[in-house]
């Protein structure tokens, strides 16, 4: 397991097309990687190497309350509940593609957190089973 965190100053995430705008104030975007690790193992008949099969990524984004994002959000997690394909979702910093995930499912809603000087944020879980890193 990998656990990758960026400021969302720094880079853009897009799903389905759609830019997710608005990010919470100092607010981050959390990715954790599952499987793909490789370790070296002993046995009986001497070493070998064990490699982890990639298992997808999880992408956990926090976007102001007042983004205008959440619907466009909701309606995807309402078609997706309905048999709706996952969308891809992409993290970029500039032109570079960091991260893919490719059939990629969005999270309902999480709760409303707030802090005392930032305006509050709602939190959405992207997941998926086919992930790309980039270079």
């Amino acid at each position: 397991m990998n656990f990758l965190s960026y400021s969302q100053s720094l880079v853009t995430v897009v799903y389905d097309g759609v830019p997710l705008i608005d990010m919470g104030e100092g607010a981050s975007v959390d990715i954790q990687v599952d499987g793909g690790g490789v370790e070296k193992t002993e046995g009986t008949d001497g070493a070998s190497i064990s490699i982890g099969h990639s298992q997808g990524a999880t992408v956990k984004v926090r976007l102001k309350e007042t983004s205008p994002i959440h619907e466009a959000l909701l309606g995807f997690n309402l078609a997706q509940q309905y048999g709706a394909p996952g969308g891809v979702l992409v993290i970029m910093s500039g032109t570079l593609v960091l991260h893919t995930l490719i059939n990629a499912y969005v999270s309902a809603p999480g709760a409303l957190s707030t802090g005392d000087k930032k305006m509050g944020a709602i939190e959405y879980t992207f997941m998926s089973t086919r992930y790309a890193k980039g270079p």
